[in-house]
């Protein structure tokens, strides 16, 4: 990469093989040489969030995890609050699923909207950072034109209500999701 430290260094998944303090002892030390500026994890559970801040001697400043209308991820969200950590969404356009929602379109047609675009506002409204994935040029742009408007709490409540567990990443190594 050629560079002298990396803004953001991730603990992607828990490993129940390994201890918890022993991996975080080591992004920290990475920190601390100064190869890193910060450090986080991902995919980490409310629990884990809890036992990773007590086990790291060094700030974790987010959690990264799926999130999006159709995955409830309250619980991560406020344990990430509680411990001054941001909320990281990937996948937050649900792998592509949220262009053809019915609800999403009604909603973005209020606005002159995209239902992804939508659904980012979404995720932006609850001080939740996104990052949607695209090979495509034109995605860029509509990506970040979210902030010329903002969802209404009604909009904001009929999306949220939207979650039915559907997760899209669970690998078998994966924690017991909260």
């Amino acid at each position: 990469m050629r560079l002298t430290e990396v803004d953001l260094l991730l603990l992607h998944w828990p490993n129940p093989q390994v201890p918890l303090a022993e991996t975080l002892g080591a992004l920290a030390r990475v920190k601390q040489a100064g190869h890193a500026r910060h450090i986080g994890v991902s995919n980490f559970t409310v629990a884990l969030i809890e036992e990773a801040v007590a086990a790291c001697p060094e700030p974790l400043v987010c959690d990264q995890v799926e999130y999006h209308p159709y995955l409830d991820q309250t619980k991560v969200r406020e344990a990430c609050a509680r411990q001054g950590m941001a909320l990281v969404a990937y996948s937050p356009v649900a792998k592509g699923r949220v262009k053809n929602d019915r609800a999403l379109l009604r909603i973005g047609d209020r606005y002159r909207k995209s239902a992804a675009q939508v659904c980012l506002r979404w995720l932006v409204q609850q001080n939740v950072a996104a990052i949607p994935r695209t090979s495509r040029l034109e995605r860029l742009s509509e990506n970040i034109e979210i902030f010329d408007f903002e969802l209404s709490d009604e909009d904001m409540r009929e999306i949220s209500g939207m979650a039915t567990g559907g997760r899209l990443t669970d690998y078998g190594f994966a924690p017991k999701w909260d």
